[in-house]
């Protein structure tokens, strides 16, 4: 939004420095000497009002290069100038003469010569013109040649090669039998009962390089492994109770170790949960016999504290107030009032020190004698210190106000 100024700026002779003109397709209120620039496509230019009979007049730079036969010269001198074109051919123009087209004043000559007639002789490739007035004929070589004849380019090769093996195995009957395909030729081979351990013998059994465990026994070995661990089993819909893990209906039966992560808000044996949260249990539960001691859970959410809610919070220092954490126990205590202005006078360029420590601060300037607020050059060279300058030094002393933002 622009800064309305409601009366006329007096520059004091100094210069308007990397001004522009505002920008719009629109022509402003017009009043006598008001300008702008036209943003129009294809018509961009500045423009300034003249009056109610010639209206909006355009600022257009134009030059003039030299165009075909004619040349344009400027002259004059200053901001009047003056513009002369001319012919620029060769020769002299008068009544008998034209103007020819490589830019000479001639009269024409009629040489009566004109081709009469074209005969081309395909055998040797021979144009010939013929000319009017006993002229000789023209003649050009044309060097005709044909494609004749074409070509035809075969790509040969072949794909070779041989043999093929293919491996395949069967368990069956706690046995591993392998066959395999040589060069037609098949062999299988079968291993010896006693090299498999059954689950009754167990994984351990098996740490060696010349037995095969059963699929039983390795379930057996992992189950007794897992026992107790973690196993997390899906989602838990604390508001509804699904899966049925808590007494208000009957409960699933549960083991020791199934992990739950809670999904939707709600209770649990009485307890609120909220999204986030796990739940683990301890023990192994048959169904219907669940208490919430039987879980250990975990909170994922804890609300942050407000006025009526106790939670997570913290201290912050605030206007006038500071905070000391030490041993996380916050010590809060008033704080020392800061300087937030500063006042001086000044009669010519100066530099200012307000000792306000930043430079966040806002700087106005006006007139001791009139009043008037003024405006000169403002720099905040440091957080402490300013320069105020003029162009031409004020007629009279000029007040600054500095005020912190705080």
């Amino acid at each position: 939004m622009a800064i309305p100024f409601l009366n006329n700026i007096d520059l004091s002779d100094n210069q308007l420095l990397n001004a522009k003109l505002q920008l719009t397709s629109t022509a402003p209120t017009a009043a006598a000497g008001q300008i702008y620039f036209d943003s129009t496509t294809n018509t961009e230019t500045a423009k300034y009002y003249s009056d109610p009979t010639d209206g909006w007049v355009s600022i257009i730079e134009h030059t003039y290069p030299a165009g075909t036969f004619i040349t344009t010269t400027e002259g004059g001198a200053g901001a009047k100038r003056t513009l002369t074109s001319d012919l620029s051919a060769t020769g002299t123009a008068n009544a008998t003469t034209f103007l020819t087209g490589n830019n000479t004043w001639s009269v024409p000559v009629d040489t009566n010569d004109y081709v009469t007639g074209m005969a081309f002789d395909t055998g040797s490739g021979v144009l010939t013109l013929s000319r009017s007035g006993g002229l000789a004929s023209l003649t050009q070589d044309l060097d005709g040649r044909y494609l004749e004849g074409n070509q035809t380019i075969t790509l040969s090769g072949d794909v070779t090669g041989s043999g093929a093996t293919a491996i395949s195995t069967t368990i069956v009957a706690n046995a591993i039998t392998t066959s395999k395909i040589i060069d037609g030729a098949v062999t299988f081979s079968k291993l010896d009962p006693a090299m498999v351990v059954l689950s009754s013998e167990g994984i351990p059994n098996n740490d060696n390089n010349t037995t095969v465990p059963t699929s039983a026994a390795v379930k057996a070995y992992v189950d007794a492994q897992t026992a107790g661990g973690l196993v997390y089993q899906g989602g838990y819909n604390a508001s509804a109770n699904s899966p049925t893990l808590d007494s208000r209906n009957t409960q699933i039966a549960v083991e020791k170790g199934w992990t739950y992560t809670v999904t939707v808000d709600g209770t649990f044996y009485g307890e609120t949960v909220r999204v986030g949260d796990v739940l683990i249990a301890e023990i192994d539960l048959v169904s219907g016999a669940g208490n919430l001691t039987d879980w250990t859970t975990v909170q994922n959410n804890i609300d942050l504290a407000d006025l009526a809610q106790v939670g997570i919070g913290n201290v912050n220092a605030g206007t006038g107030v500071t905070v000391v954490y030490a041993s996380g126990t916050a010590t809060v205590s008033l704080a020392t009032p800061a300087a937030t202005s500063y006042v001086t006078t000044i009669t010519a360029t100066a530099t200012i020190t307000h000792g306000l420590s930043t430079s966040d601060i806002m700087i106005q300037l006006y007139d001791i004698t009139t009043g008037e607020t003024v405006y000169a050059g403002v720099d905040r060279i440091s957080t402490s210190q300013a320069t105020i300058s003029f162009a031409t030094a004020p007629a009279n002393s000029v007040r600054v106000l500095v005020q912190k933002i705080v």
